[in-house]
């Protein structure tokens, strides 16, 4: 269930628990605590009905100071705090006796009805949390109520909760989710909350909020169960990544959250590529940067970072990695000469690198170079090139023969060439235009 529906699921439930109730504070209306209502026959029964029921508690009688109490309770629910202190002590008892689930509802009652007269919200709804958790066990019903009093204290006075309550809310979001009793934007607010919360109160070292086992086990589940998102990858970290960026070991895990997420197209993976390149400005930290750039449209940016890239690191096999990825963003914005010049370098530094001959075919299939059988003459070119990466590579085979296969399409016909007076394949052919590249004559396939 959403939050929403959570709420409402706490509220039927409390609502349930005020019907209880009602026969003990009817009427109750203006009573300041530590008054006694009503007339002066009904304080003087409600003084008896004290006495007994202490009595019967003193002596160990937790079945004889039931009835006194709850006449009490009926006749003076304002008669002082104490009462309620009392009337748990009573009810834990009887369940600590008979373990009827029944005696859980009472204290749970006595607590709302608690805070009804004597105000302390905070502090009894916690309690009641606590009462739950001890002794509810895995029921879906009570695990329920109990979460849904956690997160709505975490939402109206997270002051007041100390950090294992949030560790505790996260624990139930868990175990509901997998009863089937919350679905995962639920399980991912009650984390984002959870881990924020904690996360926020250690680094600020507040009392109480000092084990790093509880963060990072939330943390943990928090990445593999599925509620990670991007948005609550934002909220967690987005600020915290400014302020912490020169901490490498956190900045690479936030990195690797991002990643788990697939969040790799959001504001906060950038933010953090730029920080990773603050702290180490390595070729490939900067060509992260200069794709993300590039897909960005930020094509000056991603060029210089291409740069950065190409000056940081002298190793030939590594520039001409970088050479490659900057002739893709080229050849994607259209500029099929650049990104051949480029391929073209990337191959002569390292002819192992396959990858620059299949990138030089992409450049010219396709390519403009003036009427229709110039055009088709260039696929001769780019057929030449991807068998020529096959031969460096053996393992693009399967690849480059489906591409020959479509560039095949695109040799020109027996016609065309005829009508230019070229009878034969096989006859050496030179490419004009920007290509300029010398080749073989194929006809088309028809």
């Amino acid at each position: 269930m959403n939050r929403e529906r959570g709420r409402q699921f706490y509220f039927s439930v409390v609502a349930a628990l005020i019907v209880l109730m009602t026969p003990c504070i009817k009427g109750q209306t203006g009573n300041e605590p530590g008054t006694v209502p009503g007339s002066a026959d009904d304080s003087l029964k409600c003084v008896d009905y004290v006495s007994w029921y202490k009595a019967a508690m003193n002596e160990g009688n937790i079945s004889g100071a039931l009835q006194p109490w709850r006449q009490a309770l009926a006749g003076c629910p304002s008669v002082s705090e104490e009462l309620y202190t009392d009337g748990e002590l009573i009810y834990r008892s009887l369940f600590d006796i008979t373990g009827e689930p029944e005696y859980i509802d009472s204290m749970v009652m006595i607590l709302t009805q608690r805070t009804y007269y004597y105000n302390n919200k905070p502090s009894n709804d916690l309690h009641k949390a606590e009462i739950l958790l001890e002794l509810a066990g895995d029921d879906p019903a009570y695990l329920g109520l109990c979460y849904n009093i956690l997160a709505e204290a975490a939402g109206s006075f997270p002051e007041q909760m100390e950090c294992h309550h949030f560790v505790q809310m996260a624990a139930l979001a868990a175990s509901l989710y997998a009863m089937g009793v919350i679905d995962g934007e639920e399980l991912g607010n009650a984390f984002v909350t959870a881990i924020g919360t904690v996360d926020w109160r250690m680094e600020n070292h507040i009392a109480g909020c000092s084990s790093a086992d509880d963060l990072e086990n939330m943390e943990t589940f928090y990445r593999t169960n599925g509620a990670m998102t991007c948005e609550g990858l934002e909220t967690l970290y987005g600020e915290k990544i400014d302020r912490n960026f020169r901490d490498t070991a956190f900045v690479s895990k936030v990195f690797a959250m991002i990643q788990e997420a697939g969040c790799t197209r959001s504001d906060l993976y950038y933010n953090v590529a730029v920080k990773m390149f603050a702290n180490d400005r390595s070729a490939q930290n900067a060509v992260r940067l200069a794709e993300l750039n590039a897909a960005a449209g930020n094509n000056d940016k991603a060029i210089s970072y291409f740069t950065e890239a190409y000056n940081r690191d002298t190793d030939s096999i590594v520039r001409s990695e970088v050479l490659i990825r900057v002739a893709m963003m080229e050849l994607g914005q259209g500029k099929r000469p650049e990104a051949r010049d480029r391929a073209e370098h990337a191959w002569q530094l390292n002819r192992k690198n396959a990858a620059a001959l299949m990138l030089l075919a992409e450049c010219y299939a396709g390519a403009e170079l003036g009427n229709t059988f110039d055009n088709h003459t260039a696929y001769w070119v780019a057929a030449d090139y991807l068998d020529a990466a096959v031969k460096a590579d053996p393992s693009l085979r399967k690849e480059a023969e489906r591409k020959i296969k479509v560039y095949m399409q695109n040799f020109p016909t027996r016609e065309e060439c005829f009508y230019r007076k070229i009878l034969d394949e096989g006859v050496i052919f030179t490419v004009g235009g920007w290509v300029n590249e010398v080749t073989r004559v194929r006809f088309r396939k028809e």
